[in-house]
């Protein structure tokens, strides 16, 4: 295994229709938690960075996970999240949660090679915040 892909995270994807979040453990990824910062003309704006590369020889994507913008994730083996504890599974309330912002699958000779996701956000908000806004 590539020393790179040591880490593991649990992804969740709501499915609205069956009123539940599917959790996914997933083990040999890469996931990197950091710091942006933007300035502008009010001042530098902050928030928590997240970036999450997944191999396509760790887990198929589409398959055996999926990842999509607004779906959350959380840094190791998370707990199991009810459907009414959804709303409340943000960065602002549970340590390590982060909201995915972007799904990028890429591609190597025309095959998924891996998929980049990232998020960021600030400490104190409730989902996701653009730090461009």
């Amino acid at each position: 295994m590539n020393k790179l892909y040591g880490d593991t995270v649990t992804l969740y994807h709501p499915d609205a229709k069956a009123a539940r979040v599917v959790r996914t453990v997933l083990h040999g990824v890469f996931c990197q938690q950091g710091r942006r910062e933007l300035p502008d003309v009010n001042g530098a704006k902050q928030g928590a960075a997240l970036l999450l590369v997944v191999p396509e020889t760790t887990a198929k994507f589409g398959a055996d996970y999926t990842l999509l913008p607004g779906d959350r994730l959380f840094l190791g083996e998370g707990p199991d999240v009810a459907w009414a504890d959804w709303p409340g599974f943000v960065p602002a309330a549970v340590d390590g949660v982060g909201i995915v912002q972007y799904v990028l699958p890429m591609r190597l000779r025309g095959r998924l090679h891996h998929v980049e996701a990232g998020a960021w956000w600030s400490g104190t908000g409730t989902g996701v915040h653009s730090l461009t806004r």
